[in-house]
């Protein structure tokens, strides 16, 4: 794995990682909210054998810096900003997968620019508007309250978390470049501002608006733990097929966070898919 920041023509910065050959065709990787690229590495190691992998850290996420200074987002601009890093190593023929969050930008992409398939990572799919009692307010307090809570006293506390909730050492590694050391606390490097405004922007996504631009072939990875939201899961898939060719696969026993609790089998799952969508 290689790393690099970019400096697009606005001046933003763009952290990124790449694997493979860059002769072959090329999956570009978007993680969620909180996260950032390097957390595919597991995944991204073994779909190189086939392809070329591009992550990246969204805005003020890692290494990236924000879109604006006033830290307004919206679905548009994160469009945008990634078709400025997909020009900017002249990428074509390319696939995007996103996770979480990460899916309603590659739908939102997918609906204005060139794509040769779109795989959502158990994202994109659900409106949270639609979750049920749910409320952007409440959305946004539940944000806050995570970002402002989820620190620690130090690196060691930190990561005797991670091992309670059953990561693996190499999880803990990655999960640990979401993180950063503030004023002798371990905190997310997202801020709370910047998170609340990616909430705000996707909470009523994907609208019917964006579906009804998307002609491209999409692959929807699904968990299915917790078994209890398969009713909100089924409902919104059963939307989503009335405006696009969506192709969905259930990844038994595995809950949002599927790459990481299921990378050989995502990976296979994204292989025959890429190799069928050339």
């Amino acid at each position: 794995m290689l790393s690099e920041i970019i400096t697009l023509a606005d001046k933003l910065k763009v952290k990124i990682y790449k694997w493979g050959n860059h002769q072959k065709q090329t999956i570009v990787l978007l993680h969620g909210l909180g996260s950032t690229g390097i957390s595919f590495d597991e995944l991204a190691r073994m779909l190189s054998e086939e392809f070329r992998v591009i992550a990246l850290d969204l805005p003020g996420h890692g290494g990236s810096s924000l879109i604006n200074d006033n830290g307004d987002i919206s679905v548009d601009y994160l469009t945008e900003w990634l078709k400025k890093v997909i020009e900017h190593y002249g990428l074509n023929n390319l696939h995007i997968a996103g996770h979480s969050i990460g899916g309603y930008i590659g739908l939102a992409y997918a609906k204005k620019h060139s794509l040769n398939s779109l795989i959502l990572l158990d994202g994109g799919y659900i409106r949270a508007s639609h979750m049920p009692e749910n409320s952007l307010r409440e959305e946004l307090m539940k944000v806050e309250q995570h970002i402002s809570n989820y620190r620690f006293s130090s690196w060691e506390d930190y990561e005797n978390e991670l091992v309670d909730a059953g990561l693996s050492n190499s999880l803990i590694r990655l999960s640990k470049q979401s993180m950063k050391e503030n004023n002798g606390q371990v905190e997310l490097i997202v801020s709370s501002n910047t998170a609340k405004e990616l909430v705000k922007c996707t909470f009523y996504e994907p609208s019917d608006d964006t579906l009804s631009g998307i002609e491209i072939p999409v692959l929807l990875l699904k968990s299915t733990i917790p078994e209890e939201f398969n009713l909100v899961r089924n409902n919104e898939i059963h939307r989503l097929k009335q405006y696009m060719n969506l192709n969905v696969i259930d990844v038994e026993g595995v809950s949002h966070d599927l790459y990481w609790e299921a990378p050989k089998y995502i990976c296979d799952q994204m292989n025959k898919w890429v190799i069928n969508h050339k």
